[in-house]
């Protein structure tokens, strides 16, 4: 061998040597940044698929309290129990029912028709916006439920969400049922996907899939078989399942199910896999290009061509903590519209029977009194009707912030529904004080409110049930206080009667 060749040996071995040795510090470096960067992208996409499936089940939620509070009030009880007993005739029952059923679903902007059935799931009647134009026979349907109707146009209803409450006599057997059926207008951000994924419902038995169509934009009731999850036969779990699979055409996706606790329905989310890990891919394959180039330079620059990626690691990571911080929000957004009223910022319905209920379970322990004032405000259906919904919204504001002011600290002030509140009030010295707070109830009631440059009186009629005298249970101080404010509306309004 010459020296010509011996360099020529020489130099290749060294190069082939730089070169091996800048794969396998390539190799070495790279291969946990490859891991964590694309376990971190995964976990961010199932974190969007969670707070989706939170999000709809809220929603599910709020429709079945606002089902719940048309069946909720006592006297609409008392009246179907007649007709059970043959007391009362259907046209009567009919004639009772309408306007009050009106009044109490004023407001509800997606509701298509609420229907009312007796005990025995017989029509009694129905009104709303798309009432006459659905199916004249209209089975009820005790499960939460998505369907689709036959009009008498020809066409085909849109999905309409159907949630179902019971109505219970004071004895507690159900005398009737409100079927309530909603568009699906208010769900339609939740379905609104980015680009190269999407979101769809399925129900749990996989017949049916709800999208929104991305040709109309309109949502859409299809059988479950285009469903990429229903063709592979991937079912949920109790913890979320995701799997990997292709569409029709070939594309690669990631796709995420999850089941909805207490519904029959599941939400599945896919996205292209290119869309989760393409930056990732590409990132990693230029750093590995660069590193193997420099490693000709010197071992010691493979760490410097990192740099790069370390900062994009360091960037997706802040990136990462900021969209968790953002899901912890709405979460915690989520959770706060469970319990409080959306007008007027007040506990709910749900979470006034919880705090009762833990009011008693107290005043059991301590051997103490307290009262619950059922509220209900006078003459405020002809301010709607004159001033519109929104000056009546504005109204349940201010007498929110009002009843709010003119309690003690301690008490608890909630919207029960319509214009119904009720107070909760703290351990009482003596029965006098629910007088005294009853009082200030009704006088900042009657205070007047500016409503178009007019001055506006309504008032309120006071129920006040005084634990243990009146009830030691939440359904007995309710049904004690709801009827002592009707013996103080008959006694003339704007006054406070005991029960």
């Amino acid at each position: 061998m010459d020296i010509t060749e011996h360099k020529r040996h020489i130099i290749i071995t060294a190069v082939v040597a730089v070169v091996l040795t800048g794969i396998l510090v390539a190799t070495i470096v790279a291969t946990p940044l490859i891991n964590q960067i694309h376990t971190r992208a995964e976990l961010s996409a199932a974190s969007f698929a969670d707070a989706e499936a939170a999000s709809i089940r809220a929603a599910f939620d709020q429709h079945r309290n606002l089902a719940a509070q048309t069946a909720s009030r006592s006297e609409l009880a008392r009246r179907l129990s007649q007709y059970d007993t043959g007391e009362l005739t259907q046209t009567e029952l009919v004639s009772y029912t309408r306007p009050r059923l009106e009044d109490a679903v004023e407001g509800l902007t997606n509701l298509q028709a609420i229907l009312r059935y007796d005990a025995d799931g017989s029509e009694l009647l129905r009104i709303g916006p798309m009432a006459d134009d659905l199916p004249a026979r209209l089975p009820f349907r005790e499960k939460l439920d998505i369907l689709t109707y036959p009009l008498d146009s020809g066409a085909t209803s849109p999905p309409l969400l159907h949630v179902a409450s019971p109505i219970t006599s004071e004895a507690g057997q159900v005398v009737g049922f409100d079927l309530l059926l909603f568009s699906l207008e208010s769900l339609r951000s939740l379905f609104q996907s980015p680009d190269n994924s999407q979101i769809c419902l399925l129900d749990s038995d996989r017949t049916k899939r709800i999208t929104i169509d991305q040709t109309t934009g309109q949502f859409q009731l299809t059988p479950a078989d285009p469903c990429l999850a229903n063709r592979l036969e991937v079912h949920t779990s109790e913890e979320g399942a995701s799997f990997r699979g292709r569409l029709e055409d070939g594309t690669r996706v990631m796709s995420f199910l999850r089941p909805l606790p207490g519904y029959d329905w599941e939400v599945h989310v896919w996205a292209k896999t290119n869309e989760i890990f393409g930056t990732v891919i590409r990132d990693i394959v230029f750093s590995v290009l660069v590193t193997l180039a420099l490693s000709l330079l010197a071992g010691v620059l493979v760490w410097r061509s990192l740099r790069p990626v370390l900062r994009r690691m360091a960037q997706q990571t802040s990136d990462l903590a900021r969209s968790n911080r953002e899901l912890e929000q709405a979460q915690r957004q989520i959770r706060r519209q469970a319990d409080h009223d959306l007008l007027t910022g007040l506990p709910n319905r749900a979470a006034l029977l919880s705090a009762l209920g833990h009011t008693i379970d107290r005043a059991k322990e301590n051997n103490s009194r307290f009262a619950l004032m059922f509220v209900d405000l006078d003459h405020f259906k002809p301010v709607n009707d004159k001033y519109g919904h929104q000056a009546g919204d504005e109204l349940l504001k201010v007498i929110g912030k009002r009843l709010s002011g003119c309690v003690r600290e301690e008490d608890v002030v909630g919207r029960h529904g319509g214009d119904e509140f009720l107070v909760i009030t703290a351990p009482l010295g003596n029965t006098d004080d629910a007088g005294v707070i009853g009082e200030k109830i009704t006088a900042v009631a009657a205070q007047p409110f500016r409503i178009e440059d007019d001055a506006v009186q309504v008032g309120a009629s006071v129920g006040v049930a005084i634990y243990p005298d009146n009830g030691t249970t939440v359904e007995a101080l309710l049904k004690a206080s709801d009827a002592a404010m009707y013996q103080a509306k008959a006694s003339g309004r704007g006054g406070v009667s005991f029960a």
